[in-house]
């Protein structure tokens, strides 16, 4: 109960970075090119974590690579959702 309590308290904490960490990565480098975005958005998250777990971010990102991984793509679903909308609103 506690592990599931603590993914979810992490989900919520790191969704805010799902969808500034996707526009970064999709900015840097334009459109295609799927996984290497996907590592460039992982490490931005990554690197915005608080200062006192920085030296441990190797660690941290192995750890957390499925959640992080789930919470990149929930952000590429809500920026396409997004630019799908953009048309519309015109």
């Amino acid at each position: 109960m506690f592990k599931k309590l603590l993914i979810n308290k992490l989900k919520k904490t790191f969704n805010k970075f799902a969808i500034p960490a996707v526009l970064y990565a999709e900015n840097l480098i334009g459109s295609g090119f799927g996984e290497t975005k996907k590592q460039i958005a992982l490490d931005f998250i990554i690197n915005r974590l608080p200062v006192c777990l920085l030296p441990f971010r190797g660690i941290i990102g192995k750890i957390l690579a499925d959640l992080l991984d789930f919470v990149i793509e929930e952000g590429v679903k809500k920026l396409h959702s997004m630019q799908n909308k953009i048309p519309e609103a015109l």
